[in-house]
C-alpha cells in the first residue's frame, strides 16, 4: 500500500499553477462573468451563450495579450478596434468590450478561470475556439511578430482550449502566412492520436458509434454551408473549411488507430 506521504506528495507536483488559479479564483471570476453578461444582455446583444461567451473571453484575454510585455502599442489598439468593427458592435458595445480589455490588463485578472469557463461553453464547438485563437494571433502580431511573452501566453491558452499545435501553426499560416513558421518550428506537426480524440470530444475509449456521432454533430455545426446560410463573410467560411477538413482528418485518425470499418 503506498504511503499517504507519497501519494500527498505526488499529488501536490501534479497540480499546476494554472490549475491553483482556476482552484482558487473561479468564484472571484464568476461574479466578475455575470457582472460583464448582464451588460451585454442590457446592451441589447443577441449572440446568445456561444456568441456572449466569446466576446467577453475575447477582449479581456486579447487585453492581457496585449499587456503581457509590459506595453501597449498603437497598432494593439487599433487591431481591436478591427475586431470590433467586424463584430458590428454599438457604441454601447464598444465601450464594454473597451472595459473588458483594459480589465485584462490588470495584473489580478484571472486568466485561466477565464479560459476554462469559455471553453467549458464552447468545446464542441472547434470553429468558436479557432476564431478565438485566430483573433489573439493577429493581435499578437499586430506590431509585425511575436515575442517571447506573447508566444508563452498564446501557448498557454491552446493548452487550455485543447487546440493542438498542429492547428494552431495552420491557424497562424492564415494570420501571417509562411512566416509563421519561422517563429514555431519549422516542420510540419502531424496530429496526434491525443489531438484527433480531443478535437472529436471522445476519449480513447470511446466506441465506433460514439465518435461516429461525435464526427457527425461537429461536422453538422462547423459545415462552411451553415455558416454561408447564416451570412458569414469569405474568411468565415475559409475558417469554417479548415475546420471541418480538422474533423475529417481527426476522425480518419481515431478510425485508422481504433481499427474501425
Amino acid at each position: 500500500m503506498a504511503n499517504l506521504a507519497d501519494v500527498f506528495s505526488q499529488t501536490l507536483r501534479n497540480i499546476t499553477p494554472e490549475a491553483l488559479s482556476e482552484l482558487f479564483f473561479s468564484n472571484s471570476v464568476d461574479g466578475w462573468w455575470l457582472e460583464a453578461s448582464q451588460a451585454l444582455a442590457k446592451s441589447g446583444y443577441q449572440g446568445g451563450e456561444i456568441q456572449e461567451t466569446f466576446f467577453i473571453a475575447s477582449f479581456s484575454c486579447m487585453g492581457r495579450l496585449a499587456k503581457v510585455d509590459g506595453r501597449i502599442t498603437e497598432r494593439e489598439v487599433n487591431l481591436a478596434s478591427r475586431v470590433m468593427a467586424h463584430l458590428k458592435l454599438t457604441d454601447e458595445q464598444k465601450r464594454l468590450a473597451i472595459r473588458l480589455f483594459n480589465q485584462g490588463k490588470q495584473p489580478d485578472f484571472h486568466i485561466d478561470a477565464v479560459l476554462n469557463r469559455f471553453y467549458r461553453v464552447c468545446r464542441h464547438r472547434v470553429g468558436v475556439l479557432q476564431v478565438f485563437i485566430e483573433t489573439q494571433l493577429q493581435l499578437g502580431y499586430a506590431d509585425g511578430e511575436l515575442n517571447d511573452k506573447e508566444l508563452l501566453l498564446l501557448t498557454r491558452m491552446c493548452k487550455r482550449l485543447d487546440i493542438s499545435d498542429a492547428i494552431y501553426k495552420r491557424i497562424g499560416r492564415r494570420v501571417c502566412g509562411a512566416n509563421f513558421d519561422r517563429r514555431r518550428n519549422a516542420e510540419t506537426t502531424m496530429m496526434t492520436m491525443q489531438d484527433a480524440c480531443n478535437l472529436l470530444g471522445v476519449t480513447r475509449l470511446s466506441n465506433q458509434e460514439e465518435v461516429k456521432q461525435a464526427y457527425r454533430r461537429l461536422i453538422s455545426q462547423n459545415h462552411p454551408d451553415r455558416v454561408i446560410a447564416q451570412g458569414a463573410n469569405a474568411l468565415d467560411v475559409s475558417l469554417a473549411t479548415d475546420t471541418v477538413q480538422d474533423i475529417q482528418q481527426a476522425y480518419e485518425l481515431v478510425c485508422r488507430v481504433r481499427k474501425f470499418r
